[in-house]
């Protein structure tokens, strides 16, 4: 006797989620609200059927992510499709509520493979770097935000803040500050301004071990300290886009990797009309960040210039800044690819990359194409 199939969906919240089974011919098995642990999950699939015989399906999401993992390591196939593409597909039910999109869920793991995009589930090493680099940048933003009251309250009086490079520095400018529109105003800012200080120097002060501690990663690291070789790429560009792709040979060509960052345009083709738009901005925002901030910092730098800022400033004849940059960005995509497939370091030359370690690799010049 053919063992039946089981088609599981769940749609994953923060503290439970609703999973719906379905037979081949999409009748419903069973549905729940369950706690989003594993226990919950593991109790409801064991009314499912064996391992080998149940396919689940859910969205990309932190919880998810984790679920995805106790799940594959206990035998089951998980598919985890794209957020924003599977919510396309759910929005055809026209309530929406979690059993009606666990349902939806378990009919696009039965019909809907190849045609929503899947997710490839990261390794923990990956995972946590990427968890790093995101804490880092969301105290960055908090960052911002205070330094950014401060000053508002200064200029509210007359007084300027000016540029700060370290902790230090941020408190010195500061009291200085606070006390120069004492002086002058008559008043004191104090017990308004210091508070918010002493988070923002606190602030400051985790962001510079953070950045020294991901700095050493990618020195040691034998990948990233290759891509620190390219101008205009540091430690934090290095790291997130190692991170962001972890497996090289998931794209077949190297030019495949700036799509896959959303760093080419968008087209929109009917009849004989065929218009271009901005960048798709699919994929990692904080990796496509991090290369167009180190694409910036090429097009900034002076003296002698190597073959991608040759690259770009030929480009600029004809094109915008703006352009210019994103389109270096996805230059420098491909080539960090190439080098991390070939195991080649960048060469400040003609050449973009060095010689080949071995005849087996690919030659400079597809590389560089």
């Amino acid at each position: 006797m053919v063992e039946r199939r089981v088609w599981v969906g769940f749609d994953v919240g923060a503290d439970e989620l609703a999973a719906c089974a379905k037979c081949d011919e999409g009748l419903p098995i069973a549905e729940a609200l369950l706690p989003a642990t594993i226990e919950g999950v593991i109790s409801f699939l064991d009314g499912c059927g064996q391992p080998e015989h149940v396919t689940i399906g859910l969205e990309a999401g932190s919880t998810g992510i984790h679920l995805t993992r106790k799940l594959r390591e206990r035998g089951y196939r998980v598919h985890v499709f794209d957020t924003r593409q599977a919510s396309k597909f759910l929005a055809i039910r026209a309530n929406k509520t979690d059993p009606n999109d666990a349902s939806g869920l378990s009919d696009l793991v039965r019909l809907g493979m190849g045609v929503v995009s899947e997710v490839t589930v990261k390794g923990i090493e990956c995972q946590l770097l990427r968890s790093k680099l995101m804490l880092r940048q969301k105290l960055i933003q908090h960052r911002m935000a205070g330094e950014g009251a401060i000053r508002s309250a200064f200029r509210l009086n007359g007084g300027k803040l000016d540029k700060c490079y370290s902790a230090t520095s941020l408190r010195r400018n500061v009291l200085a500050e606070i006390s120069n529109i004492r002086d002058r105003e008559g008043f004191d800012l104090s017990d308004d301004i210091v508070p918010v200080l002493d988070i923002c120097e606190a602030t400051r002060r985790h962001l510079e071990k953070i950045d020294r501690a991901l700095m050493h990663m990618a020195k040691d690291h034998p990948i990233c300290s290759r891509f620190l070789t390219i101008p205009g790429v540091g430690p934090i560009t290095a790291l997130s886009f190692y991170s962001s792709v972890e497996d090289p040979a998931r794209f077949k060509r190297n030019g495949d990797v700036g799509a896959y960052l959303g760093l080419v345009p968008r087209l929109k083709q009917s009849g004989t009309s065929s218009v271009r738009w901005g960048i798709s901005k699919m994929g990692n925002s904080m990796t496509r960040t991090h290369l167009v901030s180190a694409a910036a910092a090429m097009m900034r730098q002076k003296g002698e210039v190597g073959p991608l800022r040759a690259w770009a400033d030929n480009l600029r004849e004809r094109s915008n800044y703006r352009r210019v940059t994103t389109a270096l960005a996805r230059k420098l995509a491909v080539v960090m690819l190439s080098m991390w497939k070939s195991g080649q370091s960048f060469k400040f030359s003609t050449n973009i990359v060095s010689e080949p370690k071995s005849e087996a690799e690919e030659p400079i010049t597809k590389l560089a194409a």
